[in-house]
């Protein structure tokens, strides 16, 4: 029997879909026997609950983190491993990079505003690591947006399209987010007692 592992997942803590309960639920279904949940700029998912969870399912956890970083006007993101998820400035940092996302939110919807989109801040100021992502899709998913979209982009776009379009560094909606160097990323998961690496490398 083949058991799988998965170090890149991410929880409703950020832009996934389940909570970390249900990680551990469908991480057995799977099959998958060692996970480590890596949410965007936030260690939250993790507390006594959920490591006592996990063990009583036979699932073992990985401390992670996936930390968005800014480099020479490049987004990189560093995953960190293994840290401790009680490091006092560890959480200090994770936890100004996650109000940095929220001030992001309030500028970037001024800015779709005045592009005749339609933003539900309410509901997004509610996740706690809000991103890009959950912004793109709030948008293309209101009917309220469908004929601004369709003027902007002839057709319904997808959430990367209207990221890389309308959001993205040089675009119309663009905000500069108060970030982190890649460097200094490296420098806090390593204090904390982890192991960084590259989370997107490509060819």
């Amino acid at each position: 029997m083949k058991n799988y592992i998965d170090l890149h997942i991410h929880s409703n803590f950020s832009d996934g879909t389940l909570s970390p309960k249900e990680i551990i639920d469908e991480a057995l279904q799977n099959k998958v026997k060692t996970i480590a949940i890596a949410d965007h700029d936030t260690i939250d998912a993790y507390n006594d609950e959920l490591y006592e969870y996990a063990k009583s399912k036979n699932i073992k956890i990985i401390n992670a983190v996936e930390v968005s970083t800014k480099i020479n006007k490049c987004g990189i993101h560093v995953l960190g491993y293994n840290f401790d998820v009680k490091n006092p400035i560890l959480k200090e940092k994770l936890s100004k990079l996650r109000n940095a996302r929220h001030d992001y939110l309030y500028n970037v919807a001024k800015k779709l505003d005045e592009l005749s989109f339609y933003v539900n801040v309410d509901e997004l100021d509610k996740i706690k690591s809000v991103t890009k992502a959950h912004i793109a899709l709030d948008v293309i998913n209101n009917i309220n947006n469908k004929g601004t979209l369709i003027k902007t982009f002839n057709h319904i776009p997808t959430k990367g399209e209207f990221i890389e379009t309308i959001m993205n560094e040089g675009c119309p909606a663009y905000v500069k987010k108060e970030t982190i160097t890649p460097k200094e990323a490296v420098s806090l998961i390593k204090e904390a007692g982890g192991k960084a690496i590259l989370a997107h490398p490509v060819a």
